[in-house]
């Protein structure tokens, strides 16, 4: 009897086991690189017991993007609501986010690769982060700067995933504290 055999079964564990594998080649060599022989061999799981959760590695794909995806809403939803309802709350709660999960390397460089590899995930993030715009308000001058604050957001993000600059926890915090105030400035 295989070991496999003799092992308890806990499948919601197996299942976490087998997204975490495929997060960790994803991040490290690409959303090529995952295969069904991959993450069973990596997970220590029959082929078979990997189909048994995902039929394909396009279902493994889809759930390991759809579980970063709404782990990143309700991410957001929570710095939201902790946010004070004033004009630039929204672009707040994303600075905020990214620059708290900017340590989550292996996280971002599988969301960056999946979108780069799937039309339909990058469309996804895409479509979300239109609806933050909307949120940002209509004022042409301030959305305009309050796009300007999350897209210095995303370049920290981008450069964190590539270690492109070596930021101390001072000068993190400094950036965070002048992108924030841009946030809640009022335009003239």
């Amino acid at each position: 009897m295989s070991l496999a055999n003799r092992r308890p079964k806990q499948p919601e564990l197996v299942r976490q086991q087998l997204l975490d594998v495929t997060l960790q080649i994803v991040a490290t060599e690409g959303a090529h690189a995952v295969t069904l022989d991959a993450v069973a061999r990596r997970a220590q799981v029959t082929k078979g017991g990997l189909q048994h959760h995902f039929p394909s590695k396009q279902a493994l794909l889809d759930t390991l993007f759809d579980t970063l995806f709404q782990d990143f809403e309700a991410q957001l939803q929570q710095a939201l609501e902790a946010e004070e309802d004033t004009p630039g709350r929204h672009a707040r709660a994303y600075i905020k986010l990214v620059f708290d999960n900017a340590g989550d390397v292996a996280r971002h460089r599988a969301v960056l690769s999946l979108g780069l590899s799937w039309a339909p995930y990058a469309a996804r993030w895409r479509d979300a982060c239109a609806a933050a715009l909307l949120a940002d308000g209509g004022n042409r001058d301030s959305s305009n700067r309050l796009l300007l604050c999350r897209l210095a957001a995303d370049g920290l993000w981008s450069a964190q995933m590539f270690d492109i600059y070596a930021l101390d926890a001072t000068r993190r915090a400094e950036l965070l504290a002048l992108l924030l105030k841009l946030c809640s400035e009022e335009t003239p």
